[in-house]
Order: structure tokens, then C-alpha cells, then sequence
């Protein structure tokens, strides 16, 4: 059957759909191309025609033939498409997501048929050029702007900051007040946002550093400037802001779903120790305080718990006792013959009782 045929059918059915899709497999890919083109040319002449079900037809063919179009082909059919009410949203999808930013900008930036969950599964994958693009859009909310200051860059989150459309949760705005610490230009855009809270400022002008400081004062309103210009300064911010990086770091991997043992293990053997207690609080549903309290303490045995709920095994408990203790050779080797010993479940009771002490707090 034709393509421009089936898809002109009135009451296209699953059927239908299916035999199209397998006449599709059997073309070359200049013929795949050739149809793809045709196809979103029959679409975007009569989509102001189209029902519900003629729009899910189109989808379910034109979909599959996405990646064999060129990309400046993509980037014309995705610029079109953003400006319809009724596009074939996998389609909208599979171009929101394309590995060219030529491609996935228009549509993460205009198009309002992407669902919440579609922006926040790419946002938690994509390049930084892709997350600039989200963050711009005109109505944002929290469930992306939490992937958004977790995962994107420097430019992803002064973007954010400036966009008085997206909608920060409390935990969203507590971080990106923590970025701001050594941001002077994030500091002066979450100034100017009215839903940042004075308390906010307060405690963002105390851990600044002085250039911050600076900024931060010259751009607060005129009633709380005077107050936080008498907050003393903290003294280390570059240390505070190492540890929010550790922390943006660990989450970030977590949401892309590639916080695991092996990147425990990475951060334990190439000593970045921040990154290694982020991952672990991640891990164990602790706070970083909590577990860098535990593994800071006389002996490392907190550490075997710790590794021994997470499921870790012996070479990575190893690593990350050695990466965290500064105790001689012998005392770690002691601690670490009592691993086998420690059973799942009395690890995870000892977590339990560790995050009541937390919950308490």
C-alpha cells in the first residue's frame, strides 16, 4: 500500500498501522529517508485536518524514521512541528531528544506539548546545550527545575535564575543559593528573584565569598541590605562550595541512574572524597554531614556498615576505609577482617537507626 495512501485513510486502525510499519523495515535507507520526508510533508500540509487518530498514525510511521532523516532535515521538521497544537508527540519526543542541539533547542524551548516527565528524563541525560534550552522555557515546574540546578552547568543555572517562570522547590532554592556562593553572577540573579526569601539571602551572604558578598549587596532590595551587610562572612567559601559541588555531582549521576558501586569505587581510588561521602549519603539515605561524621570517627568501622548495607563488596569497602581514614595500614586491615562478619540486615538496622538519629535532628 502507498504510504501518501494509508495515511490518508479515514479511520486508520491498528491493523493498518502495523502493515505500514513492516512495508517501512523492508526499504533501504535512502528509501526510508525519501518516505520520512514525504510523510512529515503529508502531515504538516493537512494537520489542521487531522483527528486524534490520524495524528497517532502519523506517529507510529514517521517515528521509527526519525534518525534517518539528516540533521538539518530534523532540525526543519522539528522548527515546524513546535508550532503545532497537535503534533505527533512521540515524535516531539524523539526530536526533543536528539543528540543535536540544531535538532532538540526549538522543541525544548517552544514546544508545549512536552509533558513534565519528557523534559525531566532529558534533562537528566542531555548535554548542557539541551538543559540551557529547558531552562528558558516560559513556564517551568519544579519536578524539571530540580534536574535542572542538579544537572546542569554554570550557564543552565544563572539561565534558570533569570527566568522568573520557573518554579523552584525548597530544596531546588536551597541549592542553588549553594551554588551561589561562589557565583557572584547567580548571587545577583536569585537576589532579583521576589520568591527567594530573605532568610535565603541571610544565610547565602554569610557563607559568600567577599566578591560574591559584593554583587549580592549591590543587587538585594534596599530594606534587608544594611543586615546583611553587618552578617560576618564565613571563612572558608571555596571549601563550602567544594562540598555543594561534591553533593550537585553525586546527585546528578544519581538521577542518570549511574550512582553505583563503581562509581563509589572510582571516587575512593582517584581520592576525591567529597564526591565518594556524597554517594554514599545518596546511597544509604543519609546526610553528607552524618556520613562524613562516621567515617571521621576513632575507628572505621562505620564505614564496613555503611559499605555492607549499600551491597558493596570487599575491594570496594577496602578503598573507600582507605580513601576516608588517614589510620595506619594495620588498623585498617584489623577492621577490615571483620567484614564477613557483619551481616546485611545488622547493617541495615544500624542505617535505620543512624537516619532516626538524622530525622530527629
Amino acid at each position: 500500500m502507498p504510504v501518501a495512501a494509508a495515511l490518508s485513510v479515514s479511520e486508520p486502525d491498528d491493523a493498518l498501522a502495523a502493515e505500514l510499519a513492516q512495508a517501512l523495515e523492508t526499504m533501504s535507507a535512502d528509501r526510508q529517508a525519501d518516505a520520512a520526508r514525504r510523510i512529515a510533508e503529508l502531515f504538516l500540509a493537512g494537520a489542521s485536518q487531522f483527528n486524534a487518530r490520524h495524528v497517532e498514525l502519523f506517529d507510529r510511521a514517521l517515528g521509527p524514521l526519525i534518525e534517518v532523516l539528516p540533521t538539518d532535515a530534523r532540525a526543519g521538521l522539528a522548527r515546524s512541528l513546535t508550532m503545532l497544537h497537535n503534533a505527533p508527540p512521540g515524535v516531539l519526543r524523539r526530536l526533543a531528544g536528539d543528540a543535536s542541539i540544531a535538532v532538540a533547542g526549538p522543541v525544548l524551548t517552544r514546544s508545549s506539548l512536552l509533558a513534565d516527565a519528557d523534559l525531566a528524563a532529558i534533562a537528566s541525560t542531555a548535554s548542557q546545550g539541551h538543559l540551557f534550552a529547558i531552562s528558558g522555557r516560559a513556564g517551568l515546574s519544579t519536578i524539571v527545575t530540580d534536574v535542572l540546578v542538579d544537572c546542569g552547568d554554570r550557564d543552565v543555572v544563572r539561565n534558570l535564575a533569570m527566568n522568573c517562570g520557573a518554579e523552584l522547590s525548597r530544596s531546588g532554592l536551597a541549592m542553588l543559593l549553594a551554588r551561589a556562593v561562589n557565583d557572584g553572577v547567580l548571587a545577583e540573579k536569585l537576589a532579583r528573584r521576589p520568591d527567594v526569601p530573605a532568610q535565603g539571602l541571610r544565610g547565602l551572604a554569610g557563607a559568600a565569598s567577599d566578591d560574591v558578598r559584593l554583587r549580592l549587596l549591590a543587587a538585594v532590595p534596599d530594606e534587608i541590605k544594611a543586615e546583611l551587610a553587618a552578617i560576618e562572612p564565613a571563612p572558608d567559601a571555596n571549601e563550602t562550595a567544594a562540598h555543594v559541588e561534591a553533593w550537585r555531582v553525586a546527585r546528578a549521576l544519581n538521577r542518570a541512574g549511574q550512582l553505583d558501586e563503581a562509581q563509589v569505587l572510582e571516587f575512593a581510588r582517584s581520592a576525591r572524597v567529597r564526591e565518594m561521602i556524597a554517594a554514599l549519603a545518596l546511597i544509604c539515605g543519609l546526610s553528607t554531614d552524618i556520613v562524613r561524621q562516621l567515617l571521621s570517627a576513632e575507628q572505621p568501622d562505620a564505614a564496613l556498615v555503611l559499605c555492607q548495607a549499600a551491597g558493596f563488596s570487599l575491594a570496594t569497602t577496602r578503598a573507600v576505609v582507605q580513601a576516608a581514614s588517614r589510620r595506619a595500614i594495620e588498623t585498617i586491615n584489623a577492621t577490615l577482617a571483620q567484614f564477613d562478619g557483619l551481616s546485611p540486615a545488622t547493617a541495615q538496622g544500624m542505617i535505620g537507626i543512624w537516619r532516626g538519629y538524622q530525622q530527629a535532628a
